[in-house]
């Protein structure tokens, strides 16, 4: 990705944070709904690819990345502190979150999340499938998490 649409994304992010009014007492439940959101877009972007659904790939993968960069952005301001997400935000992503910048540490996520995504794709009794069978596992998976409403 450019670095001028990075800091476009980023400069968003920031921008739609300060515009999301005064600081409420549920805030840490406001962030942590949006890391799992990043967590769980960056799940089915990977099981979309996989089923070849290349649209809902690019859609899911650009939701989470937007959720993720918000809540980074909001960990940076001090809207929020990793305290009070424990057990509102997935705990993997929170372990996650270090690094020299926000791209850095959303990269760390989402190759975390992906790993946990094709868990089950990629091994059915501790054999590899084929190609065939892998991506009817990732659309099969794809429809039972419901990926298909994260983000609308």
């Amino acid at each position: 990705m450019p670095r001028s649409r990075v800091s476009c994304c980023v400069v968003s992010a920031v921008l739609a944070l300060s515009l999301a009014g005064p600081v409420r007492a549920d805030d840490p439940q406001r962030y942590g709904l949006m890391a799992q959101s990043a967590w769980s877009a960056f799940q089915c972007a990977v099981l979309a690819e996989k089923s070849n659904n290349m649209a809902e790939q690019k859609r899911l993968f650009e939701f989470g990345y937007a959720q993720g960069l918000q809540f980074v952005a909001a960990l940076e301001a001090g809207t929020t502190r990793r305290e009070e997400l424990a057990g509102a935000a997935p705990a993997s992503m929170l372990l996650l979150l270090e690094g020299p910048t926000a791209d850095f540490a959303l990269g760390r996520i989402f190759e975390a999340a992906l790993r946990s995504a094709l868990e089950d794709v990629f091994a059915s009794a501790a054999s590899y499938e084929s190609a065939e069978l892998q991506e009817s596992i990732a659309a099969q998976e794809f429809r039972k998490r419901n990926c298909h409403l994260i983000g609308r």
